[in-house]
């Protein structure tokens, strides 16, 4: 399949007038956060900038980072910019304290998730002709909904599969000829394998061959394999739930960058440590402000995420809206385990609630088959019998299932058995080879 562009006229706009675009919409999104979130009219009046300073693009440099923990504290409701009655939808995703991060959407925010999601999907090859397979669980995570908005508005015959059931994936695939596909990729990779157990070669025997894939490591290695495997050409999706969720950029068919909406994201590269803008092509953290968003406009959001922008002005595809490197690394302790984001202090806080518990536990996350696994490894205050064992494994599989979202295996050791790199134990081993 041949990418083709879902909306032509602004994926190829003039870069003067994409900025041009850009700072009406981002002087408008300060006045109405100014006006209307008072998180953001303390920010602003500590840093002693009004909304008629920001004259120019790099004036956004005047305004306040965001970061995630002040989406905490503002946790639900403290950063709407319009009334409750406005909201049509919310999702959330988990927090290191166990409180979710929380969004929320207008009917106009849902339009344009929409929008910016067929923009992705039409990049990656899906068309009206098409049978879309969306294997994402459906729920509070964004992941599901905006792959569905934006089939939905490219015309796509869909097939809201949800999570799980492998088989049975296979099969709906194999009855209704799905003939492109979602989803993080290493579900991807062992939906392939689970394919081959059942007798089906995915290469031959089922339709798809093309495919969008996100929130965890994408390496041009997975890359090929998923190719070969599927006889595909799939794509990398990015996106966070702060700003829409899946949909902020996508790479084209010269899979070199990933293309990023500058009509509804603004986004900046700068120095992790000092927060300043660094140079195009120099690896720093992106930050990204909303220009678009009614409900819950974001400016200045740290992402964490460690990437490059590239220096171009038109990438051989057409497109002219600025291109990122894939996610080289994060500036945090962050971990992606099958598209969940787990922090080792949401599994520390799950831990130590129990007075069974020790002071020292790991997190060793590996790859059984193409799926990664997770294992919590603690240590016991003192020698626990086997059944005191398991009721302790059962107890904390639920509190840590609780605040990630993922169930883990847990393991419950003697006292002592954890190795310590000096004085300190090493909390996370991942065992993955992403190559």
């Amino acid at each position: 399949m041949k990418d083709y562009m879902f909306n032509e006229k602004i994926e190829t706009l003039d870069r003067k007038k994409i900025e041009a675009i850009q700072l009406e919409r981002l002087k408008n999104t300060v006045h109405r956060v100014y006006e209307n979130v008072a998180y953001y009219r303390r920010k602003m009046k500590e840093m002693g900038v009004k909304p008629e300073d920001i004259k120019t693009l790099q004036d956004v440099r005047k305004l306040p980072f965001m970061e995630k923990e002040d989406l905490r504290k503002n946790y639900p409701f403290g950063l709407l910019a319009v009334p409750m009655e406005e909201l049509v939808e919310l999702h959330a995703s988990s927090g290191t304290t166990g409180k979710p991060t929380t969004v929320v959407y207008t009917l106009n925010d849902i339009d344009v998730w929409g929008e910016v999601m067929a923009r992705c999907l039409a990049m990656s090859g899906l068309s009206k002709k098409d049978i879309f397979q969306n294997p994402i669980p459906y729920g509070l995570f964004t992941g599901a909904f905006g792959f569905h908005y934006g089939a939905r508005k490219i015309g796509a015959l869909i097939v809201p599969s949800s999570g799980g059931e492998s088989n049975r994936q296979i099969t709906l695939m194999k009855d209704y000829g799905t003939t492109f596909m979602s989803g993080v990729i290493s579900y991807g990779l062992h939906l392939a394998k689970v394919a081959m157990e059942m007798g089906i070669d995915p290469s031959k025997d089922l339709e798809v061959r093309a495919g969008l894939f996100g929130a965890e490591t994408f390496t041009e290695g997975l890359r090929k394999k998923m190719n070969d495997l599927w006889d595909m050409d799939a794509h990398n999706v990015y996106g966070l739930s702060e700003m829409c969720g899946p949909g902020v950029s996508t790479d084209c068919d010269q899979h070199d960058g990933l293309h990023l909406w500058e009509d509804h994201f603004l986004v900046e590269c700068v120095d992790p440590k000092t927060g300043e803008p660094i140079e195009l092509e120099e690896k720093g953290e992106l930050v990204i402000s909303t220009l678009t968003k009614e409900s819950m406009p974001i400016l200045r959001y740290r992402t964490r995420d460690l990437a490059f922008l590239y220096d171009t002005k038109e990438c051989e595809c057409g497109r002219t809206h600025i291109k990122h490197s894939t996610i080289i690394g994060r500036t945090d302790d962050m971990i992606i385990v099958s598209g969940t984001n787990i922090f080792p202090s949401q599994i520390e806080e799950a831990l130590m609630r129990h007075q069974e518990s020790g002071v020292n536990y790991r997190i060793i996350v590996e790859k059984k088959g193409y799926l990664d696994t997770m294992t919590v490894e603690v240590e016991s205050l003192k020698k626990l019998s086997n059944k005191e064992k398991t009721e302790l494994i059962r107890h904390y599989t639920k509190e840590i299932k609780a605040i990630t979202g993922y169930t883990p295996k847990v393991r419950i050791v003697d006292p002592g058995t954890i190795p310590r790199d000096g004085i300190k134990a090493k909390r996370v081993i991942d065992l993955r080879d992403t190559s």
